[in-house]
């Protein structure tokens, strides 16, 4: 069976963990919200590199078919079914029929849907109001007890809350890892100014504007890497997932991995700051968050075990 995408919104992917194959009509770049996507997964008891939906600030309306689990993360979007409202890092069952309208943010801009048993990828990845999409089914024991409870309550009683996320996606100080060969004067810049996102090439950069930094330009073409912070005519340019392999503009250094989470939940009009890190600084924060998460995802595992040894008492 499958989901319905009514209404595929602004911009509506399915999203692999990881980049994977690509051809003319299918580019999986992966999940520009790694943790979105993975928490999404974890909470609805499948493999965390399963693929999810990725809707980007204006999300659609998704019709299903059959009773379904569903989870979404990342962006604090509000939804509704019906007369019930639908809340992020929440577990939900849905039945033949219903439908999940989508309503506006208070925080973030992407938000990754996990279905449990899986979803598959086929044929473009890009998805148009009136595509199906095809559910795996893939259940686990694990699974089948869920579908047992929510067939009578419809939803659990917890779930991931704001503030046990706030580490992540609250703040707007970013780091950035510092290079050797760029002199301390433009980090001194960096870190005295607040810049404001101007806007987002979708999946592709972030344009900022603030306080203007002098560097000679390179004059020589490069590899674009992945949260790199680049000066293009004297203003920071951040690098998302789908950007252009090769640009000519100065590369200064790199947003760390567990930064990127929250980054790429950034409006326009929203604000950013930078701290400027070495290397090694950078590597002991991600060790720190990976420790973070790990916690958290045990903390789901726990407590969706206790949940479903309740139901059988």
């Amino acid at each position: 069976m499958s989901l319905i995408i009514k209404d595929s919104g602004m911009l509506t992917l399915l999203q692999t963990l990881d980049p994977g194959p690509s051809d003319q009509n299918n580019h999986y770049n992966g999940a520009c919200d790694r943790l979105a996507h993975r928490l999404a997964n974890q909470l609805v008891g499948n493999r965390v590199d399963q693929p999810t939906i990725e809707m980007t600030l204006r999300p659609g309306t998704i019709k299903f078919t059959e009773p379904t689990i569903i989870a979404f993360s990342g962006a604090e979007f509000m939804a509704k079914s019906g007369d019930r409202s639908i809340y992020v890092n929440r577990i939900y069952l849905f039945d033949k029929g219903d439908e999940l309208v989508f309503q506006e943010a208070t925080r973030g801009n992407r938000v990754y849907l996990a279905v449990a048993g899986g979803i598959k990828v086929e044929g473009s990845n890009i998805l148009e109001s009136g595509d199906e999409v095809l559910m795996c089914r893939e259940y686990t024991q694990q699974h089948d007890e869920l579908f047992n409870k929510l067939n009578r309550h419809n939803e659990v009683n917890w779930g991931v809350d704001t503030y046990a996320l706030v580490e992540v996606y609250i703040s707007d100080t970013y780091h950035l890892v510092k290079r050797p060969d760029i002199p301390d004067s433009v980090y001194e810049a960096l870190e005295e100014g607040e810049y404001t996102v101007q806007y987002e090439e979708y999946r592709i950069a972030l344009h900022l504007e603030g306080r203007r930094i002098n560097l000679s330009p390179q004059n020589m073409e490069h590899a674009g890497i992945r949260g790199g912070v680049y000066i293009s005519e004297e203003q920071p340019l951040l690098a998302l997932n789908d950007f252009d392999a090769s640009i000519k503009a100065s590369h200064i250094g790199t947003i760390p991995s567990y930064h990127l989470h929250k980054l790429v939940q950034k409006r326009p009009g929203s604000k950013i700051q930078f701290k400027c890190i070495s290397a090694e600084d950078a590597h002991a924060n991600l060790y720190a968050h990976h420790l973070w998460v790990k916690s958290l995802f045990k903390a789901i595992d726990y407590k969706l075990s206790k949940e479903l040894i309740k139901e059988k008492m």
